[in-house]
C-alpha cells in the first residue's frame, strides 16, 4: 500500500511537475506572446504614426499643389488676359526642330491664316528683303552672346498686300551643354509708329508744299559725297536754278497759283534726274540740283541745257497756260568748292550772273566770279557808309515844256562821290543798294534833299516847279511809305501837286496790287505819278490802264535814233499819240540834238529833258543856270519859237 502510494505521490509529483512545466511552457510562450503583441502594438503605433506623418505630409503637398495648380491657372489666365489685351502675337522657336508656334492672337494680329507659318524660314519668306538681313545680323548677335536679349524692327508681308511693321523680341534658352532649343518672344505691331516716326522725318527733311529734299537733307547729302569724292576721286556738280520773274506771277494771279506752278516744275525737274542724283528746294523758287559722280564737264552743260529746255516748255495750270525760263549757276567738285557753303556760294554767283547777263541762261562759276563778288562785297561795305560819310551828291537836269519852251521842272539825280572809286554811275550801285535795303534809306534822303532844293528855288523867286524824284520799288513797298512822303511834304512845305514821283516797270513785277493802291492814295493826295524807261520792260495796255500815273517817261533808246526814222521813230510817235489819248502828258528824256528836238515837237511830245538843254548840275550850278536861260527859253521872237536856238 506504502508502494501504492507512493506511486500515488509520485505520480501526483510527476503530475504536478508537469503541469509545472506545462504552466511555465505556457507562461513563458504567453510571455513570449505578449511580449510579441507588445512589441508588434509598438511597431503598429509607430507605423501608425508614421502613417499619420505621412497622411499630414501627403495632405500639406496635396494642399501645396493645389495652390500651385491655382498659381497656374491664374498665371495662365493672367498671360491669356495680357497677350489679348496687348498689341503683341507670342511665338515660340523649336531650334532643334525648327518649329515655329505663333499664338492665335498673333496670326489675327498679322492676318496669318493658321498653319502658314510653322518654321523660321517661312517665317523668313514674309519679311521684307531689304530688312531680312538687319533681322538676322541682330538675331546673330543675341545667339553669340553680344546681347542678352534679342530684338528687330522690320517690315512682314500682310496677306492683304503691303507690309507691317513688326518689332521682334525674345531671349534663348540653352541646355545643359550650352547650346540653344528653344527661344520664345512676342511681336509687336508697331505700323502706326513708323507712319508716325515717317511723317516726322518727311517733315524734317522735306519740303511740305513741293516734297522736294529740303536744305536739311541736301546738306546732308552732299556732304556724304564730298567724303566719298575725296576717297576716291570722284566729281560731281551744283546746280542752282532761279526761276525768272516769279514773282510776277505771285504778284498778278497771287501766291496760290504761284505754288501750283512750282509744284509742277519740282515734278518735272524730279523726273529729269531721277536716281542720277537729287533735286531740293532752297527757299522761294530756288531750286537746287546735286548731280554726283558726273566727271565731264559735258555732261553738266548737258543736263543745264535740259533743264532750260524743259522749263520753257508751255505750262497748263487751270486753263491758263504759262510760259516761263530760269536762270541756272553751276559749280563743280572739287574745283569750285570742296564743302556745300563753298559749292552753294559759287553756284549762286553763277546763276546771279547768269540773271543779270538777261535771264534764261546758265552759267558755270569760275575766278572771275570770284573776284567780282569779293568787288561786290567790298562795295557794298563802303556803300553802307555813304551817308554817314555824306558821299552822296544830288544834280538837277531841267525839264522844258516842249511848245513854249518855259522851265517846268527838274528831275533829281543821285551820283556817288566815293573817296575809294571816284564818280560812280548809278547802274553800278543803285542795283546793289536795292539788293542791301540800303536804298530805303538813300530814297528817304533823296527825297528830302530834292524836295528842300524845289524850297529853296521857290523862295529865291523861281515859283514851284515840279520835283521830279526817282522811287526804287524797294521802297515803294515799305509799309510806311506813304507816311514818309507825306511827312517830307509837310516839313518843307512843297506842295503835293509839284512832287513827281517816278517810278519803273519793275512795280509791274513786285507786289503789284498792294503798289497800286499806295500809289493811288498819293495821287488822291495830288502827287504827280510818271511811268519812267517806258517800252524797255513790261509794260503792256493792261497794266498801263490800272496805273495811276500823269505822265509817261519814253525810254532813251527810242530817242537815239528817231531822227533817221525808221522802227523807233514809228514806235516814238505811236507812243506819244497813245498816251496822249489815254490822258497822259509825255516825256522824252535823252534828248541830245536838234533833230531830235524837232521830230519830238513835231509828234507834240509835251516835256523835254537832255543834254540839249543842259547836262545835270549841282544845285549851285542849277540856280545860276535857271536864272540865265529861264527867259531865254520862254521868249518868242520875230515869229520863231524857242527851239529855233538849238535846232540850228
Amino acid at each position: 500500500m506504502a508502494n501504492g502510494f507512493d506511486f500515488g505521490i509520485s505520480v501526483i509529483i510527476v503530475l504536478l511537475i508537469l503541469i509545472d512545466v506545462y504552466l511555465v511552457v505556457r507562461i513563458n510562450k504567453h510571455k513570449r506572446t505578449e511580449s510579441l503583441l507588445w512589441q508588434q502594438s509598438e511597431e503598429l503605433k509607430s507605423a501608425q504614426s508614421e502613417l499619420a506623418a505621412q497622411e499630414e505630409e501627403l495632405r500639406q503637398g496635396f494642399h501645396e499643389l493645389y495652390l500651385n495648380e491655382e498659381k497656374i491657372r491664374q498665371h495662365e489666365e493672367l498671360s491669356r488676359l495680357v497677350a489679348e489685351g496687348a498689341n503683341d502675337a507670342l511665338w515660340v522657336w523649336d531650334m532643334v526642330t525648327d518649329a515655329l508656334v505663333v499664338s492665335e492672337r498673333g496670326r489675327e494680329l498679322l492676318g496669318l491664316p493658321e498653319h502658314v507659318v510653322n518654321t523660321k524660314e517661312k517665317w523668313k519668306q514674309l519679311i521684307h528683303p531689304e530688312d531680312l538681313p538687319h533681322m538676322l545680323d541682330k538675331l546673330e548677335e543675341h545667339l553669340s552672346g553680344c546681347n542678352s536679349f534679342y530684338g528687330a524692327e522690320y517690315r512682314i508681308a500682310s496677306p492683304e498686300g503691303g507690309y507691317r511693321w513688326v518689332l521682334s523680341r525674345g531671349k534663348v534658352m540653352f541646355d545643359s551643354q550650352g547650346q540653344p532649343v528653344r527661344m520664345a518672344g512676342s511681336y509687336t505691331d508697331i505700323t502706326e509708329r513708323k507712319y508716325k516716326e515717317e511723317k516726322i522725318k518727311h517733315m524734317a527733311y522735306y519740303d511740305a508744299l513741293t516734297g522736294l529734299a529740303n536744305r536739311e537733307l541736301l546738306t546732308e547729302t552732299v556732304n556724304q559725297a564730298l567724303a566719298a569724292a575725296r576717297q576716291d576721286g570722284s566729281q560731281g556738280a551744283v546746280l542752282f536754278i532761279d526761276i525768272d520773274n516769279f514773282k510776277q506771277i505771285n504778284d498778278t494771279y497771287g501766291h496760290s497759283w504761284g505754288d501750283k506752278l512750282l509744284v509742277n516744275i519740282s515734278g518735272k525737274l524730279t523726273a529729269l534726274v531721277y536716281e542720277a542724283g537729287m533735286v531740293a528746294r532752297w527757299g522761294g523758287d530756288e531750286i537746287i540740283i546735286f548731280l554726283p559722280n558726273i566727271n565731264k564737264t559735258e555732261e553738266f552743260a548737258a543736263y543745264a541745257d535740259k533743264i532750260m529746255r524743259l522749263l520753257e516748255k508751255p505750262i497748263l495750270i487751270n486753263e491758263h497756260v504759262f510760259y516761263i525760263t530760269a536762270s541756272v549757276g553751276v559749280a563743280l567738285y572739287p574745283m569750285h568748292g570742296d564743302n556745300i557753303d563753298e559749292l552753294l556760294r559759287n553756284a549762286d554767283t553763277a546763276m546771279y550772273l547768269a540773271k543779270n547777263s538777261g535771264k534764261r541762261t546758265y552759267m558755270m562759276f569760275n575766278k572771275t566770279m570770284h573776284e567780282a563778288v569779293v568787288e561786290k562785297t567790298l562795295m557794298e561795305a563802303r556803300l553802307r557808309r555813304t551817308l554817314e560819310q555824306q558821299e552822296l551828291r544830288l544834280l538837277y537836269q531841267p525839264q522844258i515844256d516842249a511848245n513854249s519852251g518855259r522851265v517846268e521842272g527838274f528831275e533829281a539825280l543821285l551820283r556817288w562821290e566815293s573817296p575809294d572809286y571816284g564818280l560812280v554811275a548809278p547802274p553800278k550801285f543803285i542795283s546793289l543798294a536795292e539788293e542791301t535795303g540800303l536804298i530805303v534809306e538813300m530814297g528817304n534822303w533823296v527825297l528830302e534833299q530834292a524836295c528842300r532844293f524845289s524850297r529853296q528855288l521857290h523862295a529865291g523867286g523861281s515859283g514851284w516847279l515840279y520835283t521830279a524824284v526817282n522811287i526804287s520799288v524797294v521802297q515803294l513797298m515799305q509799309e510806311d511809305f506813304v507816311e514818309k512822303v507825306i511827312s517830307v511834304l509837310a516839313e518843307t512845305g512843297v506842295p503835293p501837286q509839284y512832287l513827281e514821283l517816278e517810278i519803273t516797270e519793275s512795280v509791274l513785277m513786285e507786289r503789284f496790287e498792294e503798289n497800286i493802291r499806295k500809289l493811288e492814295a498819293l495821287r488822291e493826295l495830288g502827287v504827280r505819278i510818271a511811268l519812267d524807261d517806258f517800252g524797255s520792260g513790261y509794260s503792256s495796255l493792261t497794266y498801263l490802264k490800272k496805273l495811276p500815273i500823269a505822265a509817261l517817261k519814253m525810254d532813251k533808246a527810242f530817242v537815239d535814233d528817231i531822227a533817221v526814222g525808221g522802227v523807233d521813230a514809228a514806235i516814238t510817235g505811236s507812243i506819244i499819240e497813245l498816251a496822249h489819248q489815254m490822258g497822259l502828258q509825255v516825256v522824252a528824256e535823252g534828248v541830245e540834238n536838234g533833230d531830235q528836238l524837232r521830230y519830238l515837237r513835231e509828234k507834240k511830245c509835251d516835256i523835254i529833258q537832255g543834254y540839249i538843254i543842259s547836262r545835270p548840275l549841282p544845285p549851285e550850278a542849277f540856280i545860276i543856270w535857271l536864272q540865265q536861260h529861264g527867259g531865254l527859253l520862254g521868249r518868242q521872237e520875230a515869229g520863231h519859237s524857242w527851239a529855233t536856238y538849238y535846232e540850228g
